[in-house]
């Protein structure tokens, strides 16, 4: 392989389970990887990190069952700079929501999804099973 494939850094991540009752700035953690090409996604604490300065895209997509709602928010370095929402109230569908962002990263700038303020927590739900995904790349 050349050396530029080296230098790839890509992730695609996936919750194997499905999160209820969610509180909200809950870290969202997806814990399979169809792909961590540097491994720079860890699936044991849900954080993105940057191995280099330079502009990344990142997107996620966030599934709910019919009755339940969930906003996934995606923060940077503890700052929040956007979301996601579904909404499957009142039902009787399944909802999703889905959002990509382009961001200017220094190296060790953190990256993750968390849960934002929206609904009642009983009412919270991030649908697993490959349904609700997290990707990202640098370009």
């Amino acid at each position: 392989m050349n050396s530029f494939y080296y230098h790839l850094v890509y992730f695609q991540a996936w919750n194997s389970a499905t999160f209820t009752n969610i509180k909200i700035g809950h870290v969202f953690v997806f814990d399979r990887t169809n792909t961590n090409h540097g491994n720079h996604y860890d699936s044991s604490n849900g954080n993105f990190t940057a191995p280099r300065d330079g502009p990344y895209v990142f997107t996620w997509t966030v599934v709910t069952q019919d009755k339940y709602s969930i906003n996934v928010e995606l923060f940077r370095n503890n700052q929040r700079v956007s979301r996601a929402q579904a909404d499957g109230q009142p039902g009787p569908q399944n909802s999703s929501g889905s959002n990509t962002v382009v961001l200017d990263l220094k190296t060790g700038d953190v990256v993750n999804l968390r849960c934002g303020n929206w609904m009642n927590q009983d009412q919270r739900q991030l649908y697993g099973d490959t349904y609700s995904t997290f990707s990202g790349w640098a370009l």
